[in-house]
């Protein structure tokens, strides 16, 4: 193990030690915190579990004696706390707005002190909190044996910041391991150990391969991570819906074929060019078609249809027409303009026989050749602009069954029905945080 590494952990026993001092900790217990001491406790733990309550809500009531358990088995983890902050009194109020806690129970999760992107949304139950939390004591790097054992890995984990050293003992590996420790949650470090080549970084994905040309040094190898571990352009899956959800941004959704990446790869490129100001404003979203297919059914397109472009703000679903005028100047740029002013909005209740998309516009560069499929005459755009607001189904959309459901099970929800024309509703919202699993703050009034 690097020396860097057992300074660190003597340095985090010495913190838990400090904390010891102010807090009462009783290692096997849930440990009551409050705006005064959230900050310490934290601090002095490696992974910190803390649990977001409120008395009325029933799953926290559910929850109470299952973390009191987790705690218990945890007690072997001299690095591990577990506290918990009762959001309904007054000394908790800095403590759950710096957290922007709406729904009960939330289990945030601490690093040194730091709260992690991720919360706890796995099993309630004590052994699978401990293999949780297990993973996350895990060492920052993984060790691969071969391009195999690395792809197989990138292939679970989607993307890794791959190190080639030729031993643990350099400076550079050193670095790279204190980079991988402040990182380690948003992107796997994998490190190759006996290199027979000159040390080397490089990040790697599904499509693709970057080499990191800097000097190996914290800041600058910090920086270079981080932009390709947090990535402006993310995909969806049904294990992370759940989470990019609660962030409460409007996606911009593209759904792709799995057996053709160009057009994520062409939307990923604009977006980086053109969008890099609509961080924290618009999620930029990327979505396998077939996995996603009762979206796009919404939309009243099917997996031959891909790819799809949509934006969905959890009420409604608003499509791109035609996904090539990505390609076009100002046509994106026009379609997040109009989500922004409302116009998109308006257009879906009060269909025009506007039809902007269809105007000659200059192809950006690398644009692939459009179809000539023009509506010309205004007798075409007054139906075209008729046919958006009854759109035409496809037989195999023409169904009552609900997704999922046994064959024949018919329902009565006119949203799921493609063939009336309905505005079209959010499909992805259903991804949000269950009212199954979780009270809202928002629905205190109600009970």
């Amino acid at each position: 193990m690097p020396i860097i590494r057992l300074i660190t952990l003597a340095l985090v026993g010495s913190l838990l030690a400090s904390a010891e001092n102010e807090v009462a900790i009783n290692r096997g217990e849930v440990v009551t915190l409050s705006d005064d001491v959230m900050d310490t406790f934290t601090n002095g733990n490696e992974i910190t579990l803390v649990n977001f309550y409120a008395d009325w809500c029933r799953f926290s009531q559910m929850l109470k004696p299952v973390f009191a358990e987790t705690a218990r088995l945890l007690a072997k983890y001299p690095n591990v706390g577990l506290g918990s902050i009762n959001c309904e009194s007054s000394d908790t109020v800095v403590t759950r707005e710096k957290y922007h806690i709406s729904k009960y129970p939330t289990i945030k999760v601490f690093r040194r002190g730091v709260a992690l992107k991720a919360e706890y949304r796995g099993q309630r139950s004590p052994q699978a909190i401990e293999a949780f939390i297990t993973e996350l004591l895990k060492d920052a790097v993984v060790a691969v044996q071969d391009e195999n054992d690395m792809n197989e890995h990138i292939q679970r984990r989607h993307r890794a910041v791959i190190g080639h050293f030729e031993n643990e003992d350099s400076p550079e590996f050193n670095v790279f391991h204190e980079v991988a420790a402040k990182l380690r949650d948003e992107c796997s470090f994998l490190k190759f150990i006996g290199s027979p080549s000159a040390t080397s970084i490089q990040f790697k994905n599904a499509r693709e391969d970057i080499r990191f040309d800097g000097e190996i040094q914290e800041e600058q190898l910090f920086n270079w991570a981080r932009e390709h571990c947090n990535p402006i352009v993310r995909e969806i899956t049904f294990d992370n819906g759940e989470e990019l959800t609660e962030e409460g941004l409007p996606f911009l959704i593209l759904f792709y074929s799995p057996d053709d990446h160009k057009p994520v790869d062409d939307f990923t490129k604009i977006i980086k060019e053109k969008f890099t100001h609509e961080r924290g404003n618009i999620n930029f979203i990327t979505a396998d078609g077939h996995k996603f297919s009762h979206p796009l059914r919404h939309l009243g397109k099917t997996k031959k249809d891909l790819p799809v472009l949509a934006f969905d703000t959890f009420k409604h679903m608003y499509l791109f027409k035609r996904f090539n005028n990505i390609y076009k100047e100002g046509k994106l740029e026009k379609f997040v303009s109009d989500l922004h002013s409302g116009k998109l909005h308006h257009n879906l209740h009060h269909p025009t026989a506007e039809d902007d998309d269809d105007q000659d516009t200059p192809q950006l560069e690398g644009a692939p050749k459009e179809s000539d499929g023009k509506v010309d005459t205004l007798k075409e755009k007054v139906e075209a602009a008729e046919k958006r607001k009854n759109p035409e189904v496809p037989e195999e959309l023409k169904t009552t069954q609900k997704p999922g459901a046994p064959e024949g099970e018919v329902h009565d929800d006119e949203h799921d029905d493609p063939s009336k024309p309905v505005p079209v509703k959010s499909v992805l919202k259903h991804l949000k945080p269950s009212q199954n699993r979780y009270s809202f703050a928002h629905n205190r009034d109600e009970l």
